[in-house]
């Protein structure tokens, strides 16, 4: 019984909280605009955390290791944030944008929502592959061309289908 009460009284103490007020509507904002992301979104942002991971991994083998390079001032959270600050919110805007056009009633909503997804994937990887040479693992160069001609095959089917007929 005593627990009970204790949770209750924690609950009221939370509901009282305008921190925690305004931490649950903006949850509540990002969740609405998101939607229920689906297997593209999760798979994005394991490519953005991989990206994150594999330039440690690199940073870290040119650099005599992890400790070495963290004493030596080669991984600093500041040059690692300096780029993530920009790149996080951009993609997430990009992930709410994808989002909201799929709401459309129109039969091209899913396939511009699947090639937005497909864009920064693509290009995730490339930068992964390109983290992982500079470590020196060359096996990543044939997924790294794969990559890039198949960014480059997005994009150029893109600009095909906006130009005006002749």
């Amino acid at each position: 019984m005593t627990y009970a009460v204790i949770t209750i009284g924690k609950i009221g103490d939370a509901l009282a909280n305008p921190l925690a007020w305004l931490v649950s509507f903006g949850l509540a904002v990002i969740g609405y605009l998101l939607g229920e992301p689906g297997a593209a979104f999760y798979a994005l942002w394991t490519a953005v955390a991989m990206d994150l991971l594999s330039r440690l991994i690199s940073e870290s083998v040119q650099h005599g290791g992890f400790w070495k390079a963290v004493r030596e001032g080669h991984i600093q959270s500041d040059k690692a944030l300096a780029g993530a600050k920009v790149k996080i919110p951009a993609y997430f805007i990009m992930c709410v944008f994808a989002a909201q056009i799929t709401r459309f009633p129109y039969e091209y909503a899913y396939v511009a929502s699947s090639i937005i997804y497909g864009i920064f994937f693509f290009v995730e990887l490339e930068s992964t592959c390109e983290n992982f040479i500079e470590a020196g693992v060359e096996e990543f160069a044939w997924l790294k061309r794969f990559s890039k001609r198949k960014l480059e095959q997005i994009v150029e089917d893109g600009e095909e289908n906006n130009k005006p007929p002749i």
